[in-house]
Parts: C-alpha cells; sequence; structure tokens
C-alpha cells in the first residue's frame, strides 16, 4: 500500500505550475479587454490572465484567503481580477490618474441609467457654446492641443459637469481617453511626443465621435460587472509604497502586484503619460502636480554620494552595480536609487502581510549599460530578511509588447540590444 504524502501549500504550488505546458503563462491570443479591462490604455499593463491564474493558484492551495491588496495598483488589473474571484480588494498608487482608473473599473453602475445619462451628455454637448474664456489654464495648451479640439474638449466637459454626480466617474474615464487619442501627441508612444509638422497639418480629430466610440466600447463591461452585483468592499489608498501608513499589520492574505521596471525617467513615464489627463481632468488640485508624479515613484530621486555600491544585501544586485559603475557613475546611482526605493516598498508590504500568505510578483528584467538587471532574484534576495520565503520563480514571454524589438540604448549607430521579451512571477510566503 503506497504511503500517503501530505503536500505543503509550497510543494503543492510548486508541482501545479510543474505541471502547466510550457506555454501558459504566455496569454500570446487571450482576450485581455474583459469585464472593465479596457477601458482606459495605461503604461505596462499587467495582463489580466497572468493575475487571474495566479489568484486562482493561491485559492486552490491557500483557500482562507479572503483580502488582496496591490501596492502599485495602475489601472487597477488586480483589483478587478480579485473581485471577480470574490476577495476583498485594496490597491494603493500615487498617480492621481491610477485613482480614477481603479475607482471606476471596480465599480458598476445600473446600465440603463448609463445610456440614459450618456444620451444626456451628447445632447448637452449639442447645445453648449463656448469661449476662449473657458478654457483650462494649463501651460502649452495650444502646443498639445488644436484651437478647435480645445473648444470640444471644453465643450464635453462641461457636458459631463451636468450629469449626475454619482455617474461622472464613468464618464471621466471616457474624457481621458478622449484627450489622449485627440491631442497633438503621438498616441502609440506613452511618453509625450508632439506630432511631427507633416502629421499635425493633417491631424483633425473628432472630439464627439472619439467619445461616443469610446463610452460605447466601455458600456460592455459596465454591465458585465454589473451582472456580478453585490461585489466585495475595495479599498483605495493613496499611500506611497514606501509608506503603507495606512496599512495594518498582517492584515493583507494576498499581494499581487506588477511594480515598475525602473525609474520613470528611463523607463516607462507614468507622469508624462497621465499629465494630460490629469491637467485637463483637474486632479493635481487634489494630488500631486502632473509634473512632479514620476519624481515621487520609485527612483525618482538620484542618489548623489555612494561610499559603497554593496548598500543593500543582495550579491545578484551588488555584482550588477559594480559593472554599471565602470561604465557610467551617473547610472549607476539612479540604479541604486530605484533598488533602495524597492527595498523599502519590500519592508512595508512584508510588514502588512499576515503569516502563511502569498506575495506574487510580475517583473521585467530591464538592461542598463547593457547589464541585465535581475529583478526577480534580487526580490528575493531582499526579501529574506523580512520574513519573506521564496516559492517559486516562473518565466513568462512577453509576444504581444508594445516595444520594438531592439533600441540603441548607447544612442551610437549600429549598436542595439533586444528590448525586453520577458517577464518572470515570482512568488513569495510570508513566514
Amino acid at each position: 500500500m503506497a504511503a500517503f504524502v501530505c503536500l505543503t501549500p509550497d510543494d503543492a504550488i510548486r508541482r501545479d505550475i510543474a505541471q502547466l505546458e510550457e506555454n501558459y503563462w504566455d496569454f500570446a491570443s487571450a482576450n485581455t479587454k474583459e469585464w472593465t479591462h479596457g477601458y482606459h490604455p495605461y503604461p505596462a499593463m499587467m495582463i489580466p490572465q497572468v493575475a487571474r491564474s495566479l489568484i486562482h493558484l493561491i485559492l486552490k492551495h491557500q483557500p482562507r484567503t479572503k483580502r488582496l491588496f496591490d501596492p502599485f495598483m495602475g489601472s487597477g488589473t488586480s483589483l478587478v481580477e480579485g473581485l471577480v474571484a470574490g476577495l476583498e480588494v485594496s490597491g494603493s498608487d500615487l498617480n492621481p490618474l491610477s485613482h480614477l482608473l481603479a475607482s471606476v473599473k471596480t465599480r458598476a453602475w445600473p446600465p440603463d441609467v448609463l445610456q440614459t445619462a450618456f444620451a444626456k451628455i451628447l445632447a448637452d454637448y449639442r447645445s453648449l457654446s463656448v469661449r476662449e474664456a473657458d478654457w483650462p489654464q494649463f501651460e502649452n495648451l495650444l502646443y498639445w492641443f488644436k484651437p478647435q479640439v480645445i473648444d470640444d474638449l471644453t465643450r464635453l466637459k462641461k457636458s459631463i459637469e451636468q450629469c449626475d454626480q454619482e455617474l461622472r466617474p464613468f464618464f471621466w474615464v471616457a474624457f481621458s481617453a478622449t484627450v489622449r487619442h485627440v491631442s497633438n501627441s503621438r498616441n502609440q508612444e506613452f511618453k509625450l511626443y508632439r506630432l511631427d509638422d507633416k502629421r499635425l497639418a493633417l491631424w483633425n480629430p473628432d472630439v464627439r465621435e472619439t467619445f461616443t466610440r469610446i463610452v460605447q466600447r466601455n458600456l460592455p463591461g459596465n454591465e458585465a460587472l454589473w451582472q456580478r452585483h453585490p461585489l466585495p468592499s475595495v479599498r483605495l489608498l493613496q499611500d506611497n509604497a514606501m509608506d503603507l501608513r495606512s496599512v495594518q499589520d498582517g492584515s493583507v492574505d494576498l499581494m499581487l502586484t506588477s511594480p515598475p521596471y525602473g525609474d520613470s525617467r528611463t523607463t516607462v513615464a507614468y507622469g508624462q503619460f497621465s499629465r494630460l489627463s490629469l491637467q485637463w481632468l483637474n486632479l493635481s488640485t487634489t494630488s500631486l502636480e502632473p509634473h512632479r508624479v514620476d519624481q515621487s515613484l520609485l527612483g525618482g530621486k538620484s542618489v548623489k554620494d555612494v561610499g559603497s555600491w554593496s548598500i543593500l544585501p543582495s550579491p545578484t544586485l551588488n555584482q550588477a552595480l559594480a559593472v554599471i559603475a565602470q561604465k557610467d557613475s551617473r547610472r549607476a546611482r539612479d540604479v541604486l536609487a530605484f533598488y533602495l526605493d524597492l527595498d523599502r516598498s519590500l519592508k512595508e508590504i512584508a510588514r502588512v502581510m499576515r503569516p502563511g500568505g502569498y506575495q506574487c510578483w510580475v517583473v521585467g528584467n530591464r538592461r542598463v549599460k547593457q547589464v541585465q538587471l535581475r529583478t526577480d532574484a534580487m526580490i528575493c534576495e531582499l526579501s529574506e530578511r523580512y520574513g519573506m520565503s521564496h516559492v517559486a520563480t516562473i518565466r513568462r514571454r512577453i509576444p504581444n509588447k508594445r516595444m520594438p524589438k531592439e533600441n540603441s540604448p548607447t544612442n551610437r549607430i549600429g549598436q542595439k540590444v533586444a528590448t525586453m521579451t520577458e517577464e518572470h512571477i515570482v512568488i513569495l510566503r510570508k513566514e
């Protein structure tokens, strides 16, 4: 008679991962716009199916998981998936646009009420008149928008302001996506780059048509989430991940996140991506000024003086820093600044985890000065002193990433390196 072997949750998780097909985590042909995920673009969004699979994996082997937390919530992908799985969710992010997107994507309104409000907004849009005195006041307004577009966006904003206050957030998200599309910026870029003169001369976007198309695209997502009503609780915070003062010790069962790849200045500029929307929506008056968002994120402030590169207990990081410093000490300081901030975040996130709770990190290992930074390994090494144990690391390809296959980090003709084509999923458990 065979002996019965009782696997620990960690062993069971590793077994289930090992039994999956090799390309399971790629989700190359998956529909990433299910539920409310397609409401609005956002930089480096997590694939919903990655979050969904991780949640199901943890729930299977840790069924008392009730509360999910994302300290870098972005547009709220992990929160939406947590809600659909029946979990109470909370998230935090410093970017005011992130808060708007996450709050709307995790909420559902009666579909018929939204349809009625939408019809009224369009009717008001046709009847309202605007003057230049009604335009928003922010720097470079005419650089980023043509006068007719400014008129039409101002008219649309006034129309939304006349609808029920409870319904406005849904339409503000569509307005934000419209602002981005009808601006003079290159829509395929996350950083702000203006269209060249030739393309700009031919650029005459239709604000009303764009807004209508976006709302009609978003309404089915709201209806799908409404059918899950009532939803579990949602709590959104504006804490810095390095100081989660609003989150109690040991209150989180599952942490699921995709942190920045590096500092915003040299990787994904969340602040630049959000700036035009924040200015039109006046969100800068209630939170960070739009131009200061990137400075406040991980690695936003460089390290000026370094006595030793081996400040953090991560051999993987220290080896990489030593090589980068030989090539460019300034860039090495930038890298160190990011990982110092990430380490502070790791400490805070570990503090709010309950014993036995799991962390799932979806990370990209970028290159600096042609040196690969193994963030997946660094998270494991740095988290150990905060009571976290490594369970598994999963490699996933990024089949549809919106990036060129090569770039030129040295700005020298002919010198190219491959851009990021894969991510790593790191699973940790709190001791």
